[in-house]
This record gives C-alpha cells, sequence and structure tokens, in this order.
C-alpha cells in the first residue's frame, strides 16, 4: 500500500507518551511523514495534531506493547504484498529488536534506522545502566533522540513549546489528571493536593481517563472522565495542569499547558517534555533503568510532599523556560 503523505514514517506502536514524542518532532518536519502507532491513540491523535498538515496515521496494534505485554515475542504477522506499506525510510528510537522485526514486516522496503539501543538495554539490565546511574555517563533524553534521528534541531522544537505556553491564558484553574498506565506511577495524595490548592483559592478539576483506577480518597463523583478531543479541551482550559510522569504529562505539555509532573519511579530524565516543571522524589531512580516496582499496580511511598508540589507549580510552573 503507498503513503499519501509521504514515504518518512515514524514508527511508535508503544504508550501515548511515546507518541507524543515523536509527534514533537514531526510536528517541526519540513516535508510530510506518517505516524505508525497503536490504532487505539488516533481518535486522541486527531483531536490534539491539527497542527500538523497532511498528517497520515497507520495502525500497528502489536501484543507486546500493550499493558499485558502479552505474547512478548509476536512481532506481527509477515504482510502479504497487499499489506505491505511502501516507504524509502523508516525511523525508530527504541532500539527494540522487536520493533525493528515488526517494522521490517511491515515495510519491506524501507530503509529502517533505529537508535536507542543502549537506552533499551539499560533498562533491561543494571550492569548495563550503572554507569549512567552514577552520572559516568549522560542520558539522552527522546525528545532530543527524535530530533537528531529526524534532522530536526531540538531548540526548534523546545520554542515550539514556549510560544504555545505564552499563547495561554493564566488563570487560577488547575486540572489534575490522574492517570498513569501502572498504579506505581500514580501520586497517591490527589484528594489532599485538591484541598490544599482549593484553600489557595485555586478552582480545582481532577481528570481520569475512561479506564484509570482512582488514587485513595476520591470517588467517581469527585472526578471527571475524559478522552479524545474531550481531554484536549480539558486540558487547553487549564491555567495549571498536573500530572503523573505518564501520557498526560506528555500531551499536555505537547498543548502547551504548564505542565507540572510528580515524579516517583521513573528515571525521568529520559523523558522530560520540554518547557515542563518535574517534581520528582528524592527516590527517583536516576539513569535509564527505572524502580522495580515499575510495572506494578502497587501503591508507593515516598512520593513529593503536597506543598512542594504546589510550591513548584507556582514558582517554576508559570514560567516557559522551564525544561528540567
Amino acid at each position: 500500500m503507498s503513503l499519501d503523505s509521504g514515504e518518512i514514517v515514524f514508527f511508535e506502536p508503544w504508550s501515548l507518551g511515546d507518541v507524543i514524542i515523536a509527534a514533537a518532532t514531526l510536528r517541526e518536519l519540513a516535508e510530510p511523514a506518517t505516524l505508525a502507532c497503536h490504532s487505539s491513540w488516533h481518535s486522541l491523535l486527531r483531536a490534539t495534531l491539527r497542527d500538523i498538515l497532511n498528517l497520515s496515521l497507520i495502525a500497528v496494534d502489536l501484543p507486546y506493547t500493550t499493558r499485558k505485554r502479552a505474547s512478548p515475542f509476536d512481532s506481527h504477522p509477515e504482510a502479504t504484498d497487499s499489506q505491505a506499506y511502501s516507504a524509502s525510510r523508516l525511523l525508530s528510537i527504541r532500539g527494540d529488536l522487536r520493533d525493528w522485526i515488526a517494522a521490517r514486516k511491515l515495510f519491506p522496503k524501507a530503509k529502517i534506522r533505529m537508535t536507542g539501543w543502549a537506552r533499551f538495554f539499560g533498562r533491561k539490565s543494571a550492569m548495563v545502566n550503572f554507569p549512567y546511574r552514577i552520572g559516568l555517563l549522560p542520558v539522552t533524553n527522546r525528545y532530543r533522540s527524535w530530533a537528531r534521528l529526524a534532522g530536526v534541531d531540538y531548540a526548534k522544537i523546545a520554542a515550539t513549546y514556549r510560544q504555545r505556553q505564552m499563547e495561554l491564558l493564566i488563570s487560577n484553574s488547575v486540572v489534575i489528571h490522574v492517570g498513569a498506565q501502572w498504579r506505581s506511577k500514580q501520586f497517591p495524595e490527589v484528594a489532599a493536593l485538591r484541598d490544599m490548592l482549593q484553600s489557595h483559592r485555586y478552582t480545582v478539576r481532577i481528570v481520569a481517563g475512561p479506564g484509570d483506577p482512582l488514587p485513595p480518597g476520591l470517588e467517581e463523583k469527585d472526578i471527571s472522565r475524559a478522552a479524545d478531543a474531550v481531554l484536549v479541551e480539558a486540558l487547553l482550559s487549564a491555567g495549571y495542569v498536573i500530572t503523573n510522569d505518564s501520557g498526560p504529562m506528555h500531551l499536555a505539555a505537547y498543548l502547551g499547558c504548564r505542565t507540572t509532573a510528580v515524579v516517583r519511579t521513573s528515571p525521568i530524565e529520559e523523558w522530560i517534555p520540554p518547557a515542563t516543571t518535574i517534581v520528582r522524589s528524592p527516590l527517583t531512580p536516576r539513569g535509564y533503568r527505572p524502580n522495580r516496582r515499575y510495572m506494578s499496580d502497587e501503591i508507593l511511598t515516598g512520593w513529593p510532599r503536597i506543598e512542594e508540589v504546589i510550591r513548584t507549580m507556582e514558582t517554576k510552573g508559570f514560567s516557559p523556560e522551564v525544561t528540567e
């Protein structure tokens, strides 16, 4: 099958955050390109990526990329001639052999350029991660990786993020998005954070995705569930957005929201979006390898205090220059 939008493919079949990271570079690309990602994100992406002209989306649903990590070695059936896509170049930053095999099956004639091998093995092996954990080797941010691979100046991406923030009005409204792929990444004290924000005269709205579990102390009556265009509108309506290290963090930052993310289990240097404020726990891991309980639904302790979250939001979150 031919690609109407051009012959460059950004291959990112994993989570929403990964896809938005790729889109940040795609937005600055001078030539049209195709984004190959999981079909579950397409509706949200169409509502979010309206500033990317002539964008084409391809559904790539691989079982090992889901939350259940089903069939970890099932990289996609061989594509028939009628199913295969024609593309001259395919880009990926994951360094995952399964992705390479799947991409080769779907795009048999494409020249595949894949980076991120050190990152991939650093996540899997404490030994490989060791020099990154102690600071001997630098951690490469994924936004920078995509920019470098596609030949886009990262400074241009960061400037777009800052400009989008400057275009949004500052108000005393706060949206807290509680969504996270794993509960280990979910800030557990959202109810107390809401109460303290309200005592500081903020208007607070708590948002969750359709299937997101709620943190302790919250009930359905306390939150709004939003997806796709409704979620985009909710985020854009806020003066500030507070998230976990999750897809909504990347989405809010991409839209230009003044975003503050609360982090506990992720080595966040790899994931920080441009112009985004990070409140990290002292227990946050370094390097590429996440906390051993990262892929779990365990509710962890050791999170930043809610006073620190609010103070950071108020002192840094208003500034489009923040890029920790």
